[in-house]
């Protein structure tokens, strides 16, 4: 009799055992099935706004990653064998165009690439682009697609994160037209270090009166005589202030804003969203300087 009792419970335990076991393993298919599902998908991104957008849209169902440093220009940035790799591995490259990122070879890349200004109309050679919200909303639709070709089993995801970031990307552009409406039009004219807004200015009816440095990036340098022609810029539309993009030498514009008799205001964003922390928030920082500098005193 006490055998057969130990018989029985041996044959309990073992039950038991064999149902941990499965219990466990298809715990762990589930997990496995989870991890293949979620942040998968591979997307490089060119610059730190080309990343903040396409992570918008991505959100938790692809991994981005930003090719160019915040601080860096795009426009001399020259690739690591790192990131080469990582432009050459993933599932979708992210990028500007238009010259923007003139050392990645984009057209050398196997890679699937979207390019923003592809998708939306531009000025000329002028690559910022995206200095106006309601372009880059007007392309977010085509950049849900290219991610839906990349990963097609979260596409609907991508499309409904898509419709939602272009509601904000309106909502930015009534806010920043609204701050800037606080400026009489009469004094809605830009100096600025860098010809890069080009597109903001467009949108919001502003003018670009003059930059320090010409069109080709932030490395050139200003010379004697584009300089003399800034001052006199400056003291004939008799701007209170003028605009040192973050990245630029500060030295030129400092020059032109002491001889006119002007402030210089520091730390525009244009090329990465910096201490801002995103695109959005770049925007709107850059329209409250912009705002507050030129609103007249009282």
């Amino acid at each position: 009799m006490i055998l057969i009792l130990v018989s029985l419970a041996s044959t309990k335990i073992r039950v038991a055992a064999a149902s941990a076991a499965l219990a466990a393993a298809a715990a762990a298919l589930a997990a496995c099935g989870s991890d293949d599902g979620g942040g998968s998908t591979s997307v490089a991104a060119t610059t730190g706004v080309t990343a903040d957008i396409a992570e918008s849209v991505a959100g938790p169902d692809a991994e981005v990653t930003q090719i160019v440093p915040d601080g860096a220009s795009p426009h001399d940035f020259e690739l690591s064998a790192q990131d080469r790799q990582a432009l050459e591995e993933a599932d979708l490259v992210v990028a500007n165009g238009s010259g923007l990122e003139a050392g990645i070879p984009l057209d050398e890349l196997d890679t699937p690439t979207w390019e923003l200004t592809e998708h939306t109309a531009g000025r000329g050679d002028d690559p910022h682009v995206w200095m106006d919200p309601t372009r880059v909303a007007a392309a977010i639709a085509s950049l849900a697609d290219a991610l839906g070709e990349a990963d097609p089993e979260h596409a609907d995801a991508y499309r409904r994160r898509a419709r939602g970031y272009v509601r904000e990307l309106r909502a930015l552009d009534r806010e920043i037209a609204d701050a800037v409406a606080a400026v009489p039009p009469v004094d809605r004219e830009l100096v600025t270090s860098h010809d890069s807004l080009g597109y903001f200015a467009d949108r919001y009816g502003l003018g670009v009166a003059a930059t320090a440095f010409p069109a080709t990036g932030a490395e050139a340098e200003a010379s004697a005589a584009r300089l003399r022609d800034v001052e006199r810029t400056v003291r004939a539309t008799g701007v209170p202030a003028v605009f040192a993009q973050e990245g630029d030498d500060p030295e030129a514009l400092r020059v032109v804003a002491e001889e006119a008799g002007v402030e210089v205001e520091y730390g525009l964003l244009v090329e990465s969203p910096g201490s801002a922390g995103s695109y959005e928030e770049m925007l709107r920082r850059d329209a409250e300087l912009i705002a507050d500098s030129l609103r007249p005193r009282r």
